[in-house]
């Protein structure tokens, strides 16, 4: 059996899968064709506290041969064996506005994320896992006006801010330096790209099967009134066709530098 490349995140790695959006665990699917097989383990709307619920049934028990684990409402299958890669990738749902439930504080999403590490590198945790190297990606930059755009046509308040996801993108390299881990850092790419450039041409942008047509920002034909964020984002949340590639492109150049 090959190695595994593990991707555990919530929608935007379940949505990494979908060939219309050209996801980024597709590519890594591709890129590592018989050398890893990768395997997605993405959950839409998950933060880190769904993360540490469902852990148990995601990674692979190193001590005994049972699964049981917290209460879930679904069944996964059990990973034969320790990856040799993880991709944690959390922190866009735990950076929603409060007091949507989706909201996870700072302080908590830090300690949310060292705990994730350490059931995988604390020798007393039933997942013990040396060998597997973690790597952590940061939540996307998010579109400010592309949120409040669908916001305002679905009748509710903005609930995301970049800002505030800068905050949980800072955590999460934070954590990573803590346990000296590499980090890939979407948010500043996106930022660097979207301030860095003056053009304005409309992405290719083909709607992931699981977000409705009518949440995708409408594409104008002269300056995009979304700051450039469309170029790399559906719906000021979500990557699309150009932000999946440049993840992938980030993540592949992060895991061979070793």
């Amino acid at each position: 059996m090959y190695d595994t490349l593990l991707a555990f995140g919530d929608s935007i790695t379940q949505f990494g899968s979908n060939p219309n959006i050209s996801g980024f665990v597709l590519h890594l699917s591709g890129y590592y064709s018989r050398r890893m097989d990768v395997l997605n383990r993405g959950f839409s709307g998950y933060n880190t506290r769904d993360a540490l619920r469902v852990a148990s049934h995601v990674f692979p028990r190193s001590k005994g041969m049972s699964q049981k684990g917290p209460e879930s409402s679904f069944a996964l299958p059990e990973s034969p064996k320790a990856p040799h890669l993880c991709l944690l990738f959390f922190g866009a749902n735990d950076a929603r506005l409060a007091p949507y439930s989706q909201h996870v504080p700072l302080d908590e999403f830090y300690e949310n994320l060292h705990k994730l590490v350490m059931l995988l590198r604390d020798p007393n945790s039933d997942y013990y896992s040396p060998d597997t190297r973690i790597v952590f990606i940061t939540p996307p930059a998010v579109g400010d006006r592309m949120i409040e755009d669908v916001a305002g046509r679905n009748g509710y308040a903005p609930d995301r801010k970049n800002s505030v996801t800068k905050l949980y993108a800072d955590a999460v390299k934070k954590v990573a330096r803590k346990h000296d881990l590499p980090v890939v850092d979407i948010w500043t790419a996106i930022e660097d790209l979207v301030h860095g450039s003056a053009s304005t041409d409309s992405p290719d942008c083909k709607t992931e099967s699981n977000i409705a047509e009518h949440d995708v920002p409408t594409e104008e034909a002269s300056v995009s009134p979304f700051e450039g964020y469309e170029k790399y984002l559906l719906d000021g949340l979500h990557l699309n066709r150009s932000g999946n590639e440049l993840l992938f492109k980030l993540i592949v150049s992060e895991i061979e530098k070793a």
